[in-house]
């Protein structure tokens, strides 16, 4: 324990006697520093900045000749039309002499106005002329409608058949039905007619004639049934 100390204490002394016998270098004086000459300061020069490329110069269109325009016309000026004027209603026909004589012949006394007169008048002479065509064609079924219910009645029946046959001018021609009685009597009796009146028994009854200078023909008789002109076959007077 005691002999680590002392061999300690010699070792430092051998190393303090060793520095002091080291020479000691000089250090070399210090060179006087020269001033370093001042270099001039670059300083960068900016890069241009590159212009704008210019736009190339548009060369100017040629001016457009504007084509002349054509002279105004001279539109003339349209007039208003003219307000309608409204025809004068006409005049109501005098009626003549001829027919106010017909007029008074045809109703004789049975007291039928001018205009029931008029349309009673148009409406049967177009039944004769309807007739005319089915008789032509002898169109026993088209004949039918245009006949009373009262006429197909008695015509139908053979005794009434059998009168008409005894007085017919052309003997041996046999009547046994309504269709005969259409062919053989109707048919011929009324073929070369032309019914230009009528006259009036009553207002439901009319007869239509043929004015001949000395005479008249009477070749139809209707009866007005339900508003409506009829054909009517008179019976055989005993």
């Amino acid at each position: 324990m005691l002999i680590i100390p002392a061999v300690m204490m010699l070792a430092s002394c051998v190393r303090t006697k060793d520095i002091k016998n080291i020479p000691q270098e000089v250090p070399p004086a210090a060179e006087e520093q020269k001033p370093e000459p001042e270099v001039p300061q670059v300083i960068p020069e900016t890069e241009p900045v590159p212009e704008p490329p210019k736009e190339p110069e548009k060369t100017p269109e040629p001016k457009k000749e504007e084509a002349p325009l054509p002279p105004k016309e001279d539109v003339p000026q349209q007039k208003p039309a003219p307000a309608e004027e409204v025809p004068p209603a006409p005049a109501e026909e005098e009626e003549s002499d001829e027919d106010a004589d017909e007029y008074a012949r045809s109703i004789g006394d049975v007291g039928v106005s001018k205009d029931t007169f008029k349309e009673d008048k148009e409406k049967i002479l177009r039944i004769i002329d309807e007739l005319s065509v089915i008789m032509k064609d002898k169109d026993y079924k088209a004949w039918l409608p245009y006949i009373d219910s009262e006429s197909k009645s008695y015509w139908s029946k053979t005794g009434n058949l059998k009168k008409a046959q005894n007085r017919m001018p052309i003997k041996g021609i046999q009547l046994k039905t309504l269709q005969d009685y259409f062919k053989f009597i109707f048919v011929p009796a009324r073929q070369q007619s032309q019914i230009t009146e009528i006259r009036y028994e009553s207002d439901t009854y009319i007869k239509a004639v043929e004015v001949q200078p000395t005479q008249e023909l009477i070749y139809y008789f209707f009866k007005k049934t339900n508003g409506n002109w009829l054909v009517h076959i008179p019976p055989i007077e005993e």
